[in-house]
């Protein structure tokens, strides 16, 4: 009797820890994500040098998720758009519901960059720039 309780209790903690790891992770802005809303809402056909530099150490950082390092990387790689090859990345990392608020919203962004950030990306991307701040 006791080991079934144990059981169902292991069975509980461990459901709970699974459904509550994603909105865990969708809670805050990384250090990375702020970065990368900065420098999409800030870029003009490309990442400028600076830029290109913090991308190259985001995408190499082994602190940085997955996610982060592939968003990393694919921004590396503009010029004015997406290169097609990265973009079922992003449409994965868009469509995940294990990926973080802000990793799904500048994936969102990176796919619909053409040459600069329309009104509405810079508008969805200015809350994660601006929590720096505070």
């Amino acid at each position: 009797m006791k080991a079934k309780l144990f059981f169902l209790f292991l069975v509980i903690t461990a459901t709970l820890t699974l459904a509550l790891l994603p909105a865990a992770q969708a809670a805050g802005s990384t250090l990375a994500t702020k970065q990368m809303a900065e420098i999409i809402l800030s870029m003009d056909k490309q990442p400028n040098k600076k830029a290109k530099i913090t991308l190259d150490d985001i995408a190499k950082d082994s602190s940085s998720t997955g996610n982060e390092q592939q968003l990393a990387s694919s921004m590396l790689h503009m010029d004015q758009k997406i290169r097609p090859e990265d973009k079922a990345t992003l449409m994965k990392i868009w469509l995940s519901p294990s990926a973080a608020e802000t990793e799904r919203a500048l994936a969102k962004a990176l796919m619909k960059f053409d040459k600069k950030s329309d009104d509405n990306v810079k508008a969805a991307l200015s809350q994660f720039a601006q929590d720096k701040a505070k």
